[in-house]
């Protein structure tokens, strides 16, 4: 967000060292003295398996912290936006699209503590809103590297690469969530919002996409299934994750949110105008 829209927004984004939120005072502090137009709440443990051992520690900064944060920013009319996942449901949709007012019934700790941020910001102001999404890639991210690129650096290096052929997914550009972002914040329309790709694949068919993309060996994809790609993983996970987002395109129109095909082309001209630095971190 810091680099897209620099020209655009003035963003204020302390960094740990400077701001501890666990330290509610603090952080309450923080919040009056900036005075901000809005928040959006980008911190947070997003680890689904490190989630399982550290529960206290996941529902402190995925639902206490955001709780705290909402209900100080209410008395101050400072709309909250809190950034949410498709682990709130149990992906057991077969064949159909996660809407906004689906049932929601997270069968991770990481689902569970995202859930709970979700009622608690949304509990604390009727201008507040909640942005899920799924499956984040990004041409130029280092501080951890995503699904997109750690396929492609193992193509790129000519090894195989395990893509799940009874997982469906529509996994989000960047790019796309943070003007999706922008969006919310302009119209500030409160509300569940889904950001992702418009259409939707298997994990194996984004390898695949990724493959036809940078014009790589589509036979160094192997192909395994849902539960034997994550029978050793110590956090369940959702087998037909994908959000709708239909809300969203209706309210804020279409051009904003774009098909796998069109942002993975968009990945490319990044990456090469990158240099292709990024992909080997």
């Amino acid at each position: 967000m810091a680099e897209l829209l620099k020209d655009k927004l003035k963003i204020i984004g302390p960094p740990h060292s400077h701001l501890d939120l666990i330290n509610k005072s603090a952080v309450a502090k923080n919040i009056r003295d900036v005075a901000p137009d809005q928040i959006v709440y980008l911190a947070g443990v997003t680890k689904v398996d490190d989630a399982e051992q550290n529960k206290k520690m996941v529902f402190l900064l995925n639902a206490q912290v955001p709780e705290s944060i909402a209900k100080i920013s209410a008395k101050l009319n400072i709309p909250v936006n809190y950034i949410s996942t498709d682990a709130v449901f149990d992906g057991r949709k077969k064949g159909k699209m996660y809407r906004e007012k689906d049932k929601t019934n997270p069968i991770s700790v990481y689902g569970k503590s995202k859930l709970a941020g979700e009622k608690v910001v949304l509990a604390a102001s009727k201008q507040n809103s909640v942005i899920r999404t799924i499956m984040i890639y990004s041409s130029y991210f280092p501080n951890r590297k995503d699904f997109a690129r750690s396929a492609l650096e193992f193509l790129k290096n000519k090894r195989q690469f395990s893509g799940i052929i009874d997982q469906v997914i529509n996994p989000t550009f960047v790019d796309d969530l943070v003007w999706a972002i922008v969006k919310i914040i302009e119209k500030r329309p409160g509300g569940i919002y889904h950001v992702a790709s418009t259409d939707y694949t298997s994990n194996y068919g984004f390898v695949r996409k990724i493959a036809e993309a940078f014009k790589l060996d589509k036979t160094l994809i192997t192909k395994t299934t849902f539960k034997e790609f994550f029978k050793d993983k110590p956090a369940p996970r959702q087998q037909y994750s994908v959000l709708s987002t239909n809300k969203f395109v209706k309210e804020f129109s279409a051009g904003v949110l774009h098909s796998i095909d069109e942002s993975i082309a968009t990945f490319k001209k990044q990456l090469l105008k990158l240099g292709d630095q990024p992909v080997d971190i």
